[in-house]
């Protein structure tokens, strides 16, 4: 994978006007550098999530209820391949932590990666090329949500991440190869998640605008995209049919009309978009703008760049209108930072592109690249700190850190080696699965997925699981309940938090067990 990010020859223009080859630069800026350095950040917080939290996070833990087995869709709210490629790891690393942190962070420097070889397409300079990568740490989206929220949307920016880099490669050199690619990246990004058919619309909009990509577009070989596209999502299709998922209704329950007033819907946009663009947009307006006398700035013309630039601009301007007039009229608030990873994706490229045009960087990177350092430190620190000091200020329920390992003896003791659980809720269910791994799992009221039937030893329903929320109190203890308080191993906080759960052995006839 490095040896494929990171082929393209490099080349670094000097004060003089004579061109350096790629040793003349730092190691930071580097093909192979960039590369093993989006690696040592992935490693480090794979190893933070499978080895130094206890517990899975919430969205994991839905995903986690779902692949108890193989299906072609699970709930009309999300497509299936995120969950295809989760539960084919599980099958290699277990229901638990590990198998969720390989999946999220090959996910996240695959994506990456593909960032950077749009950056190395779109900018000249080899030091912009890696600060327009490194600033996706500054999106909070990625640099911080992502590794405790995110799984479909992950899938999602490796698709529109290896779409835009293959049209870029069609617009330099088409072939009909490229072009099956494009249909194969497009698949990935529908399927990983619905939000990329606005990036495709956008995008393709964009391309129109511009003559270079309008001719890519109106190539007769894009009927080879097409035709790779609809495919997969012919299968996807005839799945959503046969199981009556309504997936209009499911988008539209997520992110559908609330019957606010026309203030509010503005301001829960400008919310969601400050959200997702800062602190990168603030810091780098700080750092570059200021005084900036516009040195160094690019005189050179590239029109293959340039017009790579332009498709970013569009999209950006594109879809930030777009969404503004959909949810103004639609009248809803639901609009959340992550949405916006479908357009603004992209945007340190972009900025970074038009730096490179004004000029006056060159000082500046080493403070701006010294800032993005620190804010990953700090938030590697954060994620250090939850499991060993978990205090309701810093991480309010902390659900990483909370022991639910510790359930396995009592369950395997009481139920045998292959119980059926029955939870509350798909969060619940997920969580409980991820820490007992021989459990099957099911929930109480659970109409659109329930796993297959299967052998049991032994069922009992467990309560408290999301014990801590208001609307979530315990019940109260039936004649053979087991009332369990478990302390959390938080070496650093003392007095340590607990947790109350409820064990509740059924019948094998129940019908909850079935």
């Amino acid at each position: 994978m490095i040896e494929f990010l990171a082929r393209a020859p490099h080349q670094m223009p000097r004060n003089d006007g004579s061109v350096g080859m790629e040793g003349d630069l730092p190691f930071w800026a580097r093909p192979k550098g960039v590369l093993i350095i989006l690696a040592v950040w992935c490693l480090l917080h794979a190893a933070i999530g499978a080895f130094l939290e206890s517990a899975i996070n919430v969205d994991d833990a839905v995903e986690s209820y779902l692949v108890q087995s193989l299906e072609l869709s699970y709930v009309p709210r999300n497509p299936p391949f995120f969950d295809w490629l989760l539960y084919s790891l599980q099958q290699v690393f277990g229901t638990g932590r590990l198998s969720f942190a390989i999946l999220r962070y090959a996910l996240l420097f695959a994506c990456a990666g593909l960032v950077y070889r749009v950056a190395c397409r779109v900018i000249f300079d080899p030091r912009l090329q890696a600060a327009a990568v490194y600033s996706l740490s500054a999106l909070w989206v990625v640099g911080y949500h992502s590794h405790r929220i995110l799984t479909h949307s992950n899938v999602m920016i490796v698709g529109i991440a290896g779409a835009m880099l293959t049209l870029i490669a069609i617009v330099r050199r088409p072939s009909a190869k490229l072009y099956v690619g494009l249909g194969a990246w497009i698949a990935v990004g529908l399927l990983g998640k619905f939000g990329f058919v606005a990036f495709l619309g956008v995008l393709v909009v964009s391309c129109l605008i511009e003559p270079s990509y309008r001719r890519a577009l109106f190539d007769r070989r894009i009927l080879l995209t097409v035709l790779v596209a609809a495919g997969p999502l012919a299968v996807y299709g005839l799945a959503l049919h046969v199981l009556k998922q309504d997936v209009v209704a499911a988008t539209a329950q997520t992110i559908g009309a609330t019957h606010f007033g026309w203030d509010d819907v503005v301001r829960s946009y400008v919310v969601a978009l400050v959200g997702y663009a800062l602190p990168f947009a603030a810091l780098a307006g700080l750092i570059f703008l200021p005084g900036n006398r516009g040195e160094g700035a690019r005189v050179e013309e590239d029109g293959q760049r340039d017009a790579a630039r332009r498709v970013l601009r569009n999209i950006i301007v594109i879809g930030l209108v777009v969404t503004l007039v959909s949810v103004v009229a639609v009248g809803t608030t639901n609009l959340r930072d992550r949405y916006f990873h479908v357009f603004l994706l992209l945007l340190p490229v972009y900025v970074f592109a038009e730096l490179e045009r004004v000029g006056g960087w060159r000082a500046r990177v080493p403070a701006y690249l010294g800032i993005l350092l620190a804010i990953a430190v700090g938030v590697l620190a954060v994620r250090v700190a939850i499991p060993l000091w978990p205090d309701p200020r810093l991480c309010g329920r902390c659900i990483a850190a909370e022991p639910l390992h510790r359930l396995a003896p009592t369950v395997m003791q009481a139920l045998g080696a292959a119980p059926t659980l029955v939870a509350d809720d798909r969060t619940s269910a997920g969580r409980l699965r991820a820490a007992i791994p021989e459990a099957r799992v099911v929930i109480v009221n659970e109409p659109q997925y329930r796993p297959p039937s299967r052998p049991s030893t032994g069922c009992a329903r467990i309560t408290g699981i999301a014990n801590g929320l208001p609307f979530r109190l315990l019940p109260p203890p039936g004649r053979n309940t087991i009332e369990m308080s478990v302390k959390w191993s938080s070496p650093l906080m003392n007095p340590h938090r607990w947790s109350d759960w409820q064990f509740t052995p059924l019948p094998p006839d129940d019908p909850l067990c079935q």
